[in-house]
């Protein structure tokens, strides 16, 4: 079914035009007025207008990467695309998700998959049992509340089968078997209480099975990020981001050691993973782009104006699969400004961070070395972000030399008289500044 990639393309580029609602076109009046489409665009819209019985609207997921009334995914194997369609009608299970093919009259439903609740939430495709075509993971929204239902089909002899059903706060895709199936996530919150458990789900050659559930943190709240990574070691892990408190982050770090899922930061009676609880929103990422997701730890840096002036560096610690931890490298994030800088690490116990004099009307961020409240700190490297006309000149005079350019900003520096600022040139300062990626401080998961 690859020809028909081209023509859905077509069809939900309409679909997000503000004026037009349903899969596709409204009307046959609507329809006429187009200019005349390809064959199968006509096949495609006759099969869909076969299912929009009276009351049955077009209904696309709400949330993750498929977010369209109707999808493309190769559900059997044959190397052609099946076209999924996702409607809401009436009656006790409303949400239905229709499998269309090519049968010997034209495109027709082969296959329906019928569901409780008042909306999609999600919809993916993955390869979960290892047997030719992608099976569907399909969320769907309950009612108002945090659970919602998943479950997992394969199309299998023109039927669709369901593999596994269970409900869900928050869940991802991954493959901590490293077997090259796709296996499943799932967090459930306990509301009431906080925290909650992680259950992981993985094909074992006759069907999907769950391994014993493992406990979040005592007092997690909600999830603000999941992903996917490595701990130390090359171990595949997920690494779980919840609300701690009022203004706090915990992380989880759920893995299998040997053939047992488990939390391993989870320690201690209370069974709260402290090391990596941070008063700071930021989350675990591959910093150093080794492989391995590192989480963070923030510091709060002395300043001579106090707590209100104060800014913070980031320790990034790596994890094993036994919850020991090692220091990886250090940095500072300016999150306003979509950058960042590596440290050396023994600059932490030594390092204050201000805010320059006015430079052609841009204030920089002062680096330098910490003597205590009562002695001038001494200047190790200053960033300056120029902007406007003439920026570039702006980021080469006056001794400062350009680091990287971002839209329309020019990054630039200069070195200080510090001890510190010895051992920098323009060359390795320009590697220690770097851009933030943008999904790294979005507190979504």
């Amino acid at each position: 079914m690859g020809k028909w990639k081209r023509i859905l393309a077509f069809l939900l580029s309409l679909c997000c035009a503000p004026s037009l609602s349903g899969c596709l076109f409204r009307s046959g009046e609507e329809l006429y007025a187009l200019p005349r489409q390809p064959q199968e665009l006509y096949e495609l819209q006759k099969a869909i207008d076969a299912l929009m019985t009276p009351g049955t609207v077009c209904l696309a997921p709400t949330a993750g990467a498929n977010r369209q009334p109707i999808q493309l995914a190769d559900l059997d194997g044959d190397g052609l695309d099946e076209a999924i369609v996702f409607l809401k009608t009436g009656g006790d299970m409303p949400l239905k998700t229709c499998i269309l093919d090519q049968a010997e009259d034209g495109l027709a439903c082969i296959a329906t998959i019928e569901g409780d609740g008042t909306g999609f939430a999600t919809a993916e495709y993955a390869q979960i049992d290892g047997k030719p075509g992608l099976e569907i993971i399909l969320g769907r929204q309950v009612n108002d509340q945090v659970l919602q239902s998943m479950s997992v089909y394969a199309l299998r002899e023109g039927r669709a089968v369901e593999l596994m059903s269970a409900s869900y706060s928050a869940y991802t895709t991954c493959d901590l078997n490293n077997d090259g199936n796709t296996d499943l996530f799932l967090i459930r919150l306990n509301a009431e209480e906080g925290g909650g458990v992680a259950e992981y789900y993985r094909y074992t050659g006759e069907q999907i099975e769950r391994e014993p559930e493992a406990s979040m943190s005592l007092g997690a709240g909600a999830v603000k990020r999941i992903l996917t990574g490595k701990v130390a070691g090359g171990v595949p892990a997920v690494f779980v981001a919840s609300l701690y408190g009022e203004d706090s982050i915990v992380t989880d770090i759920f893995a299998l050691r040997g053939k047992s899922f488990l939390n391993i930061t989870t320690a201690g009676a209370a069974g709260t993973s402290a090391g990596t609880v941070r008063n700071y929103y930021v989350y675990g990422t591959d910093i150093d782009r080794d492989g391995v997701i590192e989480l963070p730890q923030p510091i709060q840096l002395p300043s001579r104006g106090g707590a209100e002036d104060a800014y913070w560096i980031i320790e990034w610690y790596k994890m094993d699969l036994y919850g020991r931890c090692t220091r990886e490298t250090t940095t500072y994030h300016n999150y306003s400004g979509g950058w960042y800088v590596t440290l050396p690490d023994e600059w932490s116990d030594t390092l204050t961070i201000s805010r320059s004099a006015e430079v052609s009307g841009v204030r920089g961020y002062v680096f330098s070395h910490w003597h205590g409240a009562e002695r001038e700190p001494e200047e190790i490297f200053t960033i300056y972000p120029f902007t406007g006309e003439g920026r570039d000149a702006l980021a080469t005079g006056d001794g400062r030399f350009l680091l990287k350019g971002k839209g329309d900003v020019s990054y630039a520096a200069s070195l200080g008289t510090a001890a510190e600022a010895e051992n920098l040139t323009p060359e390795t300062l320009k590697e220690m500044f770097n851009f933030i990626w943008v999904d790294w401080n979005t507190g979504e998961v």
